[in-house]
């Protein structure tokens, strides 16, 4: 792979990651040669690595009597770290009162505002005992139905601060996404706002307010205003309230008391409640933006994400770090393609963070011949999917040539990265740099033994950020089943890599049946569900087809004989209403059957190496293969 940028040994020596490592060679007498000596020792001695991170950014946690660092058990998932000890997420922040800049937010309507860390913290602090008030305690659940606005950071603070646990969904899904998720939590507060602009247009959802207050149990509603001159929300309300103006600290809780909970694709029926906890995502999430993306704290990042993906809650964390971030509401490309590096110019951003398709469509719309457009960029990150070696030699040659290029990849299982940037390391064309700190991976064959060659992507360890529990998940039973089906005792995350020779990483997909259309991991299962409404449909499969990078959620349908009129436009209609854009389907087929297992569970892998042109085997554990020569006379790309 062709090298695209090398560090100077200047800016070697100026990352937060080569004075960390200076640090750890210091107090434990040691000496490293080079990254992969240092990753290695993070991993042989992870009670001394964490232990000395915790340190090293002064972080607040409390150890009680027993205290234990690591409690290694011998299965992988019952591992405690930091046992019998206090600590809360929000403690960070709330330690940083100053007048520097935390947050600035840019709608699509061109509205913007900027929030300081002393007047985020009034307003988390206004609202956390709002929330005592209406007697909501440590462990009850708040939820988000909510653009990417101040708002939804706040809440979730807020929520953090006395306990509560968080979970969101973005404004773009609909009723029944919503209810699939939330409904498993039975929040006792859920946080909505009125509208948000897409693509020039505003989108009012209100109307869906009756209905999932219904579905969800009748939670407390409190709305969210979306941000323009004269708001008068009823958060602004509480914000500026006299009475709930109290400075109280943060509450001290349990290291692995949950924070937030996220969500699962959906594969199998309803998606799964993954669920993180303050201690685990705290020192994770400093661990990967300090050392491994070397944010400080006169970074500016500017991750374009929704508060239903992942990237949001790892953008959020750079608050902990005392730096400022962009929130950005809106389609990326409305009124122009440019519109983001626009953004990037005006707000005059550090680090800029998107999907990879982000950064394709960018290079695809770029008419200018200047070069460097981007230069106060220091580091670009991209993730969702893979970053082809094309998009990496533009994003080198025309955004920023100075510019580190950070393709991570990890996920909601981890909220956060397994391999990632690392600041001290050339990047490569097509390559991820390396594995994260104490982050044990590699790469096993179907045999569960190590190879250089495409495999699965294993973790061999545990560490800190691995779910606390799925909620909900009596016994880990679905935890479990997730996780460490394929290999004993190993974590198998479902993405197919290979190591390179540089050190570094390719993904090449995903080895489950999880679809990614745009670089937005969804599931099947959603997608099933919502097809229920249609009687004429007998079986149905989703899989995925892979072109340009790219890939595109393909359908199949085993229906009575007689169809609607342009029943695909209604499909497609439905799914996009009920769930998001993101789950329709790109084509429908009619076929007239779908391939099960003996065991009755349909085959999309099965499916999806057909459509895909990839070697099939094992068809004896069809129970209907005479159908599979149907599929593999099909024209996807007609």
């Amino acid at each position: 792979m062709t090298k695209l940028y090398q560090p100077s040994l200047k800016k070697i020596h100026s990352t937060n990651l080569y004075k960390f490592q200076k640090a750890v060679e210091k107090e434990f007498n040691r000496k490293f040669s080079d990254y992969k000596k240092f990753w290695q020792w993070s991993n042989q001695y992870p009670d001394l690595f964490w232990n000395f991170l915790i340190d090293h950014f002064n972080i607040p946690l409390i150890q009680k009597k027993s205290f234990k660092i690591l409690n290694k058990k011998s299965q992988f998932w019952k591992t405690v770290f930091f046992e019998k000890s206090l600590i809360n997420y929000y403690q960070l922040i709330f330690s940083n009162m100053s007048k520097d800049l935390a947050i600035h937010f840019v709608g699509e309507n061109s509205f913007e505002e900027k929030i300081t860390y002393e007047n985020l913290n009034n307003r988390v602090n206004s609202l956390s005992n709002y929330f005592k008030s209406l007697k909501i305690k440590k462990g009850d659940v708040i939820a988000g139905y909510l653009p990417n606005i101040p708002d939804t950071v706040i809440s979730f603070l807020a929520a953090a601060k006395i306990g509560a646990v968080w979970s969101s969904c973005s404004s773009d899904f609909g009723v029944k996404a919503v209810v699939d998720r939330f409904s498993q939590l039975n929040p006792k507060v859920l946080i909505v706002a009125d509208y948000y602009f897409y693509n020039g247009k505003k989108f009012d959802y209100s109307k869906n307010l009756s209905q999932l207050k219904r579905k969800l149990n009748n939670p407390i509603i409190i709305k969210a205003g979306y941000p323009s001159k004269n708001l008068k929300s009823q958060l602004s309300k509480i914000y500026s309230n006299k009475d709930y103006k109290v400075n109280n600290p943060p509450q001290q809780l349990e290291f692995n008391h949950p924070l937030y909970v996220l969500y699962s694709s959906g594969t199998t029926g309803l998606p799964k409640c993954i669920t993180h906890g303050h201690g685990g995502s705290l020192i994770q999430h400093t661990k990967e933006l300090s050392l491994h993306t070397n944010v400080k704290k006169n970074t500016k990042m500017f991750f374009l994400t929704t508060c239903g993906w992942m990237m949001w809650n790892w953008t959020v964390s750079n608050l902990l770090l005392g730096s400022s971030i962009v929130l950005y509401d809106g389609s990326p490309f409305f009124p122009r393609a440019n519109r983001i590096i626009n953004i990037s110019k005006r707000t005059k951003a550090t680090m800029l963070g998107a999907g990879a398709k982000i950064y394709e469509a960018i290079q695809n719309n770029y008419k200018s011949k200047t070069k460097n457009i981007l230069e106060k960029i220091e580091c670009f990150i991209s993730t969702g999917s893979p970053l082809s070696p094309e998009t990496f030699k533009f994003m080198n040659k025309k955004l920023n040539s100075n510019a580190s290029i950070h393709s991570v990849s990890g996920g909601t299982d981890i909220v956060s990265c397994f391999m990632l940037g690392v600041p001290t390391l050339p990047v490569f064309a097509g390559e991820i740099q390396g594995p994260g700190l104490g982050m044990n991976i590699d790469v096993f064959d179907e045999k569960g033994k190590p190879t250089n060659k495409t495999g699965e992507l294993v973790c061999k360890t545990p560490f800190p950020s691995k779910p606390i529990y799925f909620w909900n998940d009596k016994r880990f039973k679905k935890y479990k089943s997730a996780y460490f089906e394929k290999f004993n005792n190993i974590w198998s995350h479902g993405d197919y890599v290979q190591k390179t020779k540089n050190g570094g990483y390719i993904i090449y997909g995903r080895s489950d049946a999880t679809l990614n259309p745009g670089g937005v991991r969804i599931g099947t299962g959603e997608i099933y569900n919502s097809l229920q409404k249609f009687d004429w449909i007998m079986d149905s499969l989703a899989t995925g087809y892979l072109t340009d990078n790219d890939e595109k959620v393909i359908l199949f349908l085993k229906t009575s004989k007689k169809l609607p009129y342009q029943y695909d436009l209604d499909v497609k209609k439905h799914v996009k209403s009920t769930l998001s854009p993101r789950h329709v389907p790109w084509k429908i087929f009619c076929v007239s059957d779908i391939p099960r297992t003996k065991s009755g569970k349909n085959s999309e892998i099965l499916v999806k190496k057909i459509i895909n042109n990839d070697k099939v085997q094992n068809l004896g554990a069809i129970a209907n293969s005479e159908v599979i020569e149907e599929y593999k006379k099909l024209k996807i790309n007609d």
